[in-house]
């Protein structure tokens, strides 16, 4: 929702007023894009500070051999506590400036809010079936290379691979 906010320009309520009020998804669909590419970024930076398998892993590698190995551990697990502690006050403060930006802008703009929650159904909508749509893509590309017997596609195998990670 907050990134909604964002993207109400003035262009956009002009155009608003102009239709009387009325919701237009055509005119909104740059509007829900942009929204969703800067959620999924925030998410990305996210998922990186909450994500902490491969340090567990790390762990779980070192074989341990006495009091050489303890010193290694206790970085990993304060490296651990650092992301961890950085994640929670990021979103703290994320929370906070979203409440307040909605709720300014929903006080400012009391005759927009039918069409701000429209919008931000909207995107929660495209947000929710974009995982659907980025997945479904690379799982039909390692079918077709798997199933494939005469040709060599290994290459369509490595390129699924790669997908995911936007």
């Amino acid at each position: 929702m907050a990134m909604n906010v964002f993207f109400f320009t003035d262009e956009s309520m002009h155009k608003i007023y102009k239709s009387y009020g009325k919701w237009d998804i055509l005119q909104n669909i740059p509007q829900i894009i942009y929204s969703l590419l800067v959620s999924q970024a925030i998410q990305v930076f996210i998922c990186y500070l909450t994500l902490t398998d491969k340090q567990f892993y790390l762990i779980k590698r070192l074989k341990f051999k006495g009091e050489k190995n303890i010193n290694p551990i206790f970085k990993i697990l304060k490296c651990i506590k650092i992301k961890l502690i950085i994640f929670y006050v990021v979103t703290f403060i994320l929370f906070l400036a979203y409440w307040y930006i909605i709720t300014s802008f929903c006080t400012v703009y009391k005759n927009t809010q039918i069409i701000f929650i429209k919008d931000s159904l909207t995107s929660f909508l495209s947000g929710i079936l974009y995982p659907f749509v980025l997945y479904i893509f690379p799982a039909l590309l390692r079918i077709i290379s798997l199933k494939a017997t005469k040709r060599n596609l290994s290459c369509l195998y490595k390129f699924s691979d790669f997908i995911p990670i936007f």
